[in-house]
């Protein structure tokens, strides 16, 4: 059971996330946080001494609850291919979501951040193992075709951040979108 100030923590990022998204890392200060939370500074001070500390936590939460899901599913028996598929349908949301802006302000936050460059770089690579893990998952089970699975996930990340910092920016059309994934997914099943 999550506890009320686990369930506190989570509500103050779920609304810096929208915040983030709306400003950009930059913009936005921990008075902004109280006023989006509709808490005192003492009572978000309890448990974020900053907007990058704010920051931090929404990136570390994203990549956990991801290698959860993958997992969870793989013990499952869910097909590679649906998972794959989950994984699309997952970005494509991302894509199109209202909190788009997200992902440039991820690329703001590693310029501005200096010492979060190995963090960051640490979230690239976790991000590259679990699909990695989608793809050698569904090459065991002769789902996809035989590639090198750490540089086919490579491309997969590379391409979908692409693809999500570009949507806070150009308007892109779903047809297109889906005409990348499956594209991808070409190069795997």
């Amino acid at each position: 059971m999550i506890s009320k100030g686990e369930k506190t923590k989570k509500f103050i990022i779920d609304r810096s996330i929208k915040l983030f998204s709306e400003k950009g890392y930059t913009s936005v200060t921990m008075k902004d946080v109280c006023e989006k939370c509709e808490m005192s500074r003492g009572g978000v001070y309890r448990y974020f001494s900053s907007t990058k500390e704010i920051f931090i936590e929404m990136l570390n939460l994203d990549i956990e609850v991801n290698r959860k899901i993958v997992e969870e599913s793989i013990k499952k028996g869910i097909s590679a291919e649906k998972i794959l598929d989950g994984y699309f349908n997952q970005e494509m949301n991302s894509i199109f979501n209202e909190n788009n802006g997200l992902y440039f302000a991820i690329h703001e936050f590693a310029f501005q951040e200096e010492d979060q460059k190995e963090n960051l770089n640490k979230r690239l690579r976790d991000s590259i193992e679990i699909i990695g893990e989608i793809l050698s998952y569904g090459q065991k089970n002769k789902e996809f075709k035989p590639f090198d699975t750490e540089v086919v996930a490579t491309h997969l990340i590379y391409f979908m951040d692409s693809l999500k910092t570009s949507s806070s920016i150009f308007k892109l059309s779903k047809d297109m979108i889906i005409k990348q994934i499956n594209l991808l997914k070409e190069i795997v099943i």
